[in-house]
């Protein structure tokens, strides 16, 4: 095997690295960029911070602030740095988007025709229909494509048989009664019982324990009269938390219409009117 490295290169790359393009400097090293990357890291080798336009406390603020609800754009025109330079950033402050912004970005994407053009349209038919597997793959295709298959009558590691009981760190008790998901057992108790939960009806619990599921413990109440219970009982500090849930919810609903109107989208709710 040829040896790439040697002295005189690792002296080059440790004297440019820190500075040089990346690109120009892989190609008179004769060696790609990945390569001349997994050198430098080996050697332990960093860049140096682009010291021409460094980042402001005021621009890192606002960078922060709007990074998760704000396209690139905008971001561009307000911190008057590149694309690269705010994720770079980005990635050093841990910003992420929010997802009611990758929602809508991956709606909008969805509408553009290069999109609308290689979609499966109603009536196509996928290429290998109607044939068998050797027909369209590869015997060494069809080898390794087996060893990672599901086998028949294949279970998950952590499936936990029916009748298994779980409680959840807020109280409730929840009980698998099939190959579904979980469900919660003063539910099932109820219905069990007495048939279907009504419409607009929910089960609560006479001594206020949440794990206490025995039908003497449970009784059928309505939502609203649930809500008024709830708000009578709560206490200072349990109404200060739901005030703030409720605030941060209708927050994150305006962001999201703010965001589906940027993109040409109709908002969701009506808090937001399209101007």
């Amino acid at each position: 095997m040829k040896r790439v490295w040697n002295e005189e290169k690792d002296n080059l790359l440790r004297r440019l690295y820190p500075t040089a393009h990346l690109g120009s400097l892989a190609a008179r090293l004769g060696v790609t960029e990945k390569a001349l990357r997994s050198r430098a890291k080996l050697m332990r080798l960093k860049r140096r911070v682009n010291k021409k336009h460094p980042w402001t406390q005021r621009q890192i603020a606002y960078l922060t602030k709007h990074y998760a609800d704000t396209p690139i754009d905008v971001l561009i025109v307000k911190t008057k740095h590149g694309q690269k330079s705010i994720w770079n950033k980005a990635k050093a402050l841990g910003l992420r988007k929010s997802r009611e912004f990758l929602q809508a970005v991956g709606r909008y994407c969805a509408q553009h025709p290069a999109a609308i053009a290689t979609r499966f349209v109603k009536g196509q038919e996928p290429a290998n229909k109607g044939k068998r597997q050797q027909e369209f793959m590869s015997k060494e295709g069809i080898e390794r494509s087996s060893r990672t298959r599901f086998k028949a009558g294949h279970r998950p590691h952590n499936t936990r048989a029916v009748g298994t009981e779980v409680q959840h760190a807020d109280g409730y008790v929840y009980i698998k009664v099939g190959e579904g998901k979980p469900v919660p057992k003063h539910r099932y108790v109820w219905e069990q019982a007495n048939g279907p939960i009504p419409d607009g009806h929910c089960v609560a619990f006479r001594d206020g324990n949440h794990g206490n599921c025995d039908l003497s413990n449970l009784y059928l109440l309505s939502r609203a009269d649930n809500a008024r219970r709830r708000t009578q009982e709560e206490t200072p500090e349990e109404r200060k938390r739901r005030v703030s849930k409720a605030t941060e919810t209708r927050k994150k609903t305006i962001r999201r219409d703010k965001i589906r109107i940027h993109w040409g989208l109709e908002p969701y709710s009506k808090l937001v009117k399209r101007w």
